[in-house]
């Protein structure tokens, strides 16, 4: 029997990980080609960091070599983008001129990093921070540059800025918000983040935006020399980064006449507009929702390969995802919501000193949001607990000091007790807020 034909369009994680879910379950059941526009095979894009930082090489961050794709029996395009589809004849034609067919058709496009509305962008040594390209591109412009910026103080942007500063280089992080990582982290465990960062060289300026990037015309070029902020300050800066976010890969969607709103409309089954192309990753939107972390696009291409390969309609839904910074000898873990509601229930233990802080967030008796600094040994306990939605009650004496000080307690909502535990640890700060903030418990210690 001839093999039907899949095509893949984008060679990123979210097509690579598709790729190993299919032929992990069934590696003859498709002929398949991929299409990518980098000239590389699939690599962790996550690793990118490390990999400014000289903590890793190319090498070591390849998920699937050119090897692999050989020994599987998939066809790689690299360095091929498509630029046209014909979804009535199920027709394809790419860059270089490759025209191809298709029985089923997947995007996995990604994102493109978020623009800035600053002026001045056309200037040399400004740079994105999504591809192996411009890491290679910030690496050598580093080797020269004494003083730079990175745009955008979420977990991208921090861990660029980190790569930087381990050079040697004196960078400051530009943040339009009010902390740093503000979907992640509170105003407390910002604030010890913050101390962190200055610690490694990093400053950070607060609640502004770049207004201007300035240069000086040497020969043929004009490289960046200086930036005007919007709170009128200017930085001495010969090398920027900008990583405010990212936005979902639509245009050959839309070329294409799919539903399109903030990415690629799938159904529950990561199906578009069209019953013969299917979309997964930073592309698309499912339910309102578009995706920029890992664990939901590893669920999604599952749920994808079982149906492309068995048939099976399983039914995608979002779910809490934690978070973690990959700057080293900062621990951070972040979950489900940060500031909660006005009636919910917020635990804290804060160590300054030790900058040591843990948060939870409870309603209606169970976790709905986790920020730990410094100590995360129990993240993943904690979001076991928000994941399966548990009650907590017997729990809340000594919940906030973790697993081991919970192991033992007797699971009965009216008189939970706790066995023993070492009573070396004591919290500086411990508040245990329900409803009025101003009833919080302060300067107790255990």
């Amino acid at each position: 029997m001839t093999q039907p034909h899949l095509v893949i369009i984008g060679s990123g994680m979210a097509g690579g990980r598709l790729l190993d879910e299919i032929i992990r379950r069934q590696p003859g059941r498709f002929k398949i080609s991929v299409f990518g526009e980098e000239r590389h095979p699939n690599y962790n894009r996550i690793m990118l960091s490390p990999l400014l930082a000289g903590e890793v090489s190319k090498d070591e961050i390849v998920l699937n070599s050119y090897e692999w794709y050989a020994e599987h029996n998939v066809t790689l395009y690299s360095g091929e983008r498509i630029i046209s589809i014909d979804r009535n004849k199920q027709h394809l034609l790419s860059s270089a001129g490759t025209e191809i067919t298709y029985d089923q058709l997947v995007f996995a496009t990604g994102s493109r990093p978020a623009r800035i509305p600053a002026s001045g962008q056309h200037l040399d040594n400004i740079f994105d921070f999504r591809t192996l390209e411009d890491v290679d591109a910030i690496i050598e412009t580093a080797q020269f540059s004494q003083h730079a910026v990175v745009i955008g103080g979420g977990l991208l942007g921090l861990e660029a800025a980190y790569g930087l500063a381990v050079k040697g280089i004196k960078t400051t992080v530009i943040h339009r918000a009010g902390h740093l990582l503000n979907r992640q982290l509170d105003a407390r465990s910002a604030e010890m983040l913050r101390l962190s960062l200055q610690e490694r060289g990093i400053d950070t300026l607060l609640n502004t935006e770049v207004e201007t990037f300035h240069g000086s015309t040497s020969a043929n070029s004009a490289a960046l020399s200086n930036i005007t902020l919007k709170n009128g300050k200017t930085l001495e800066a010969d090398l920027a980064i900008v990583a405010i976010g990212i936005t979902p890969n639509t245009l050959l969607a839309k070329a294409a006449s799919l539903e399109v709103a903030r990415g690629i409309v799938v159904n529950d089954q990561l199906i578009t507009s069209d019953k013969q192309v299917s979309a997964l990753g930073e592309c698309i939107e499912h339910r309102g929702e578009t995706f920029g972390l890992v664990a939901p696009i590893w669920d999604q291409a599952r749920i994808l390969a079982n149906r492309l390969i068995f048939g099976l309609q399983s039914d995608y839904s979002t779910t809490a995802t934690p978070t973690k910074l990959k700057i080293s000898g900062i621990d951070l873990f972040s979950a489900g919501e940060v500031d909660g509601l006005p009636q919910d229930r917020v635990v804290v233990l804060q160590d300054k000193s030790r900058r040591v802080y843990r948060k939870l967030i409870i309603r209606n008796q169970r976790i709905v949001g986790i920020v730990l600094f410094g100590d995360v040994q129990d993240g993943n306990w904690y979001f076991k607990l928000l994941e399966q939605q548990v009650n907590v009650k017997p729990l809340l004496p000594t919940l906030l000091f973790g697993q081991a000080f919970c192991s033992n307690l007797e699971q009965t909502s009216d008189t939970p007790s706790c066995v023993s535990a070492d009573t070396s640890i004591s919290a500086p700060f411990i508040s245990d807020q329900e409803n009025q903030p101003h009833s919080a418990l302060t300067g107790a210690t255990l």
